[in-house]
């Protein structure tokens, strides 16, 4: 067994509650101030994207996104109200950290949530400027339930992943799983695995321990009784 000790994921552990990883992963984002963002295109079939500022309007920590009702993606979400979100900047020390979101949205009526629009106008006089012969082009929808992950890669290139879920979304499977049951404890997938991260139970079975695990599939890949499960096929 490998003397596998990764290091905090933005001060996180993969002991930090579901709550704990959301506000690191919003905190995140709401210091870079956007996230590229991807919806789907009107006709369903390939993807867009674009740069969206984020905010905090409310006292729950929810994220808000504004969009001109006139633009394309405005009627992308009228149609398909999710979107895929990501952002990667490097931290101190040239450790680079990115969070992924994948959310449903749902759009703010500014006759009943007035103060949403007048926080929104308040965090963002140049856009107001743009949009100040007709305010009401103007949409802000909220992120209300979805989920995400944080992936972090310091500079000993130690993987650190954790994943959170919010508005009674739950929490992405992980890619690759050792089936307790089929496993036989031949311990062919630890020595397969690329980040070390694979190893034996009590009772002589293997497991994965997620908060470093890269993913990449080698450890199915090589396994010889088919005993890992691959939740991406």
């Amino acid at each position: 067994m490998s003397d596998f000790n990764p290091a905090p994921a933005l001060g996180l552990t993969e002991e930090s509650s579901n709550e704990e990883i959301k506000n690191a992963a919003f905190q995140f984002v709401h210091e870079v101030g956007y996230m590229v963002f991807g919806t789907t295109a009107i006709d369903g079939k390939m993807p867009t994207a674009r740069g969206l500022e984020v905010h905090y309007l409310d006292d729950a920590g929810n994220f808000y996104i504004g969009i001109a009702k006139g633009k394309p993606v405005y009627y992308e979400l009228q149609k398909n109200p999710y979107v895929v979100g990501t952002i990667i900047r490097d931290t101190v020390k040239r450790l680079s950290a990115s969070v992924r979101l994948s959310a449903h949205v749902t759009e703010i009526d500014p006759e009943k949530h007035p103060e949403i629009y007048t926080k929104y106008w308040e965090l963002n006089p140049g856009t107001k400027a743009l949009y100040r012969k007709d305010l009401d082009m103007f949409r802000i929808f909220i992120l209300d339930s979805g989920e995400g992950e944080i992936f972090h890669l310091p500079d000993d290139d130690i993987v650190c992943r954790l994943r959170f879920c919010f508005g009674g979304a739950e929490v992405r499977p992980w890619a690759y799983v050792i089936d307790q049951e089929r496993c036989v404890g031949c311990g062919t997938c630890e020595e397969a695995c690329m980040e070390d991260v694979i190893h034996p139970t009590a009772d002589g079975k293997y497991e994965i321990k997620h908060f470093g695990c890269l993913e990449c599939g080698r450890c199915a890949m090589n396994c010889p009784n088919d005993a890992i499960d691959c939740s991406c096929r």
